[in-house]
């Protein structure tokens, strides 16, 4: 069984983990795998950007592992821990999305050894570092810093994280890895992983697949400012800086990689400044959206497309015009087609369920027993978490998405009618043609249930939501 492992690095790498995740579960294809299994690398334990991450995918998880594997659908893309994917017999990885550093409480100064060090060293440390590298505490991660932070990602390749990983590593497996390059995890940990992923001398077992398996990788330089003040540690103003020294590393020393994907923006109203921690909490962005397309982008691609003899394939992605509300019709014509229909199918489902699933007392509803298993089945209750929780749910994603200076604003999320959802396209009405209305729907759930052969409740429910949801979309709204 095929898998992506997918390394999400740093702040940025969980953000787009995220939408990602919503993605998938749309129902967006994801080919030439069965499994994706993320892998979340952020010694800033506290970062609410990966906590939320997190909470997500083992919501999704929890889903899917009841719905199981089906041709189509919401969430039907497997997203899998590490741990799970095999079983370790010997307890070594700890079954989380999120790898673990073992809770770094020190200071990178400690982290060195810098007391114990001869003179000589302690007289070179000192001309690589300044003294605010060596006084930070790496429980909030390397703050932009990505000389602190290539010192301490190295040990990754002797983790048992790293190990087990390479031991379940299988032929038709690729990688793909994700981080910004303006910062200092993402800038640090994406090319020391990939240099020890095709390292030849690797002392890694399944050492031939690594360095044979596809692999790509998005690196998002700056699309955000950070609000400038005094005493504070990372100042946006250097972001294009980082990112040019970055660059030039990165234009000789990416052995290995057969496709890159490059995305930058503008940078954004200015974030508050916050270096790491519960504090660190950004709203997701249409970057960070078109970051997870281009994983979507990597895995259609084939064996023979990646590797024609030209080397790697190189990536960038422009709007169809400088808009600052960007709707359906600003993306291209193939992103258009990727996404359009299945981000409107989960919207109209997240719409109904809110608004309407609570009190359907319809045919379809009472052969499903719904009322009772919304109240009492976790799987339920569950799905109602990553449809609605205010911190990571499918409602306050597409929310935050609308609320940057450069909003991702395809729907109209404050209407309740279905019709007038997606901006700029509302659904033809008239006398005898109501469009997408409650009834409308309500008839559809009432008329396929009857077609769909499942005795569990909740898998047949996602299976009408999502059939229904087609079937308006195709019926009545038809492009976009």
């Amino acid at each position: 069984m095929a898998k992506l492992f997918l390394f999400g690095i740093g702040g940025t790498g969980s953000r787009v983990v995220r939408s990602l995740t919503m993605l998938l579960a749309s129902g967006i294809e994801l080919p030439n795998c069965q499994q994706v299994v993320p892998i979340i690398i952020d010694p800033d334990a506290h970062n609410a950007d990966m906590n939320r991450t997190v909470q997500l995918l083992q919501t999704y998880q929890q889903i899917y592992k009841r719905l199981g594997p089906r041709e189509e659908g919401f969430f039907k893309t497997d997203i899998s821990t590490l741990s799970s994917i095999s079983q370790d017999v010997n307890g070594s990885v700890k079954d989380t999305f999120v790898f673990d550093f073992g809770g770094i409480n020190r200071s990178f100064r400690d982290y060195l050894g810098y007391n114990s060090l001869p003179v000589e060293s302690k007289a070179l440390v000192e001309s690589l570092f300044t003294t605010d590298n060596l006084e930070s505490p790496l429980t909030i991660g390397f703050r932009g810093s990505p000389n602190v932070g290539s010192i301490v990602l190295n040990k990754l390749a002797e983790s048992p994280e790293m190990r087990f990983f390479a031991d379940n590593f299988q032929q038709d497996d690729r990688v793909f890895f994700v981080s910004s390059i303006f910062g200092g995890t993402g800038a640090a940990g994406f090319p020391l992983l990939l240099k020890n992923l095709k390292d030849p001398n690797t002392r890694l077992s399944n050492a031939r697949y690594l360095r044979d398996a596809l692999t790509g990788a998005v690196t998002v330089m700056p699309y955000f400012a950070l609000q400038s003040e005094d005493q504070q540690v990372i100042d946006s103003n250097n972001f294009l800086t980082k990112t040019k020294a970055a660059l030039g590393y990165y234009e000789n020393h990416l052995q290995g990689l057969d496709a890159l994907y490059y995305l930058a923006d503008t940078p954004d109203t200015p974030y508050d400044n916050q270096p790491g921690g519960v504090g660190q909490r950004n709203k997701a962005h249409i970057v960070e959206l078109l970051a997870a397309l281009s994983i979507v982008d990597f895995m259609h691609y084939s064996s023979l497309d990646l590797r024609n003899g030209q080397g790697p394939l190189f990536h960038e992605y422009g709007l169809e015009g400088d808009t600052a509300e960007v709707q359906f019709q600003h993306l291209p014509t193939e992103t258009k087609e990727q996404v359009a229909q299945h981000l409107t199918q989960l919207l109209y489902f997240t719409k109904y369920h809110k608004q309407h699933l609570p009190t359907d007392d319809a045919p379809y509803a009472k052969n499903l027993n719904l009322q009772y298993a919304l109240k009492n089945e976790p799987v339920f209750k569950q799905l109602d978490q990553f449809l609605h929780n205010p911190d990571f749910g499918v409602d306050a994603w597409l929310g935050e998405l609308s609320q940057n200076r450069r909003a991702f604003r395809p729907f109209n999320l404050a209407t309740d009618d279905f019709n007038m959802m997606i901006n700029g396209r509302p659904v033809e009405t008239g006398f005898f043609n109501k469009g997408i209305s409650r009834n409308y729907l309500l008839d559809a759930l009432n008329t396929q249930e009857k077609k769909v052969p499942d005795d569990d409740s909740f898998r047949k429910l996602i299976t009408l939501m999502y059939g229904v949801t087609d079937e308006a979309f195709r019926e009545k709204v038809k492009v976009v």
